[in-house]
């Protein structure tokens, strides 16, 4: 039997880089997966690199900013794989994504709004929609990712440094709230991931460990808290050390 055999987990930004990574990850070890992306595409290949190594999961388009949207996918998650056990809250972003990193003095008000509801609201939206059938079953884990921007914040970034420290805010205030129903909630801080299969060997200061991280990295953290039924309030940090600060040898 496999590890998470008779389970399924529900990914936002599941179509690529760190949240395919889980995404592959719960497949392979027998999870159910809904496989949730802005971008269809990228959501539908996924799911067809599960279906190959013999997974099931299903994709769901939809932003994560639009609330009703977000309940749909958990409705049609449900009726496809009868249960939700857990929910990966991992779209989200800077205003990068935008190509409008700023100071915060010159921070445009759209992309204020943007970078705070893409991480924010989209989590608590995605959250509260499957919260419900979570209570119902007495039973659920909810893993969302902050960032060492809301730790140590970082430069250029003042609006998404903001929201994944609220991010932190977020978990452990609900899992005092849902530990009741045998709900655990915690997040994870990745450091410097590699994205799209680049490489971080330009970047300096990436952490004691001296280079970036890997998708499966920050998998290996989300399956770890998935099956843990003890840990729950927590931020775990996964970074090769970088918000120990550098080193002086």
């Amino acid at each position: 039997m496999k590890r998470f055999e008779n389970y399924t987990a529900m990914v936002t930004g599941g179509g690529r880089n760190i949240g395919e990574g889980i995404s592959l990850a719960f497949a392979n070890a027998g999870a159910n997966v809904i496989v949730c992306d802005l971008d269809g595409n990228n959501a539908k290949a996924t799911v067809e690199k599960i279906e190959a190594m013999g997974g099931q999961a299903m994709a769901a388009v939809f932003d994560v900013r639009d609330r009703e949207a977000a309940f749909k996918a958990v409705a049609d998650g449900i009726e496809r794989f009868g249960k939700i056990d857990c929910l990966v809250n991992n779209a989200g972003g800077s205003a990068w994504l935008l190509r409008k990193l700023s100071d915060f003095v010159d921070a445009d008000p759209d992309v204020l709004d943007f970078v705070l509801d893409i991480n924010i609201k989209g989590t608590m939206n995605c959250t509260q929609a499957v919260l419900p059938s979570m209570i119902e079953n007495k039973c659920g884990k909810i893993i969302s990712m902050s960032s060492i921007a809301g730790i140590v914040g970082l430069p250029g970034r003042t609006d998404y440094s903001a929201a994944k420290a609220a991010i932190i805010g977020f978990t452990k205030a609900l899992a005092m709230e849902v530990g009741q129903y045998n709900i655990c909630v915690n997040c994870i801080a990745p450091g410097a991931i590699e994205r799209d299969g680049n490489p971080f060997e330009h970047m300096t200061h990436l952490g004691e460990n001296g280079h970036g991280g890997k998708p499966s990295d920050i998998a290996d953290t989300v399956l770890f808290l998935a099956e843990n039924n003890y840990i729950t309030g927590e931020n775990i940090v996964v970074d090769g050390g970088r918000t120990l600060g550098v080193s002086h040898r």
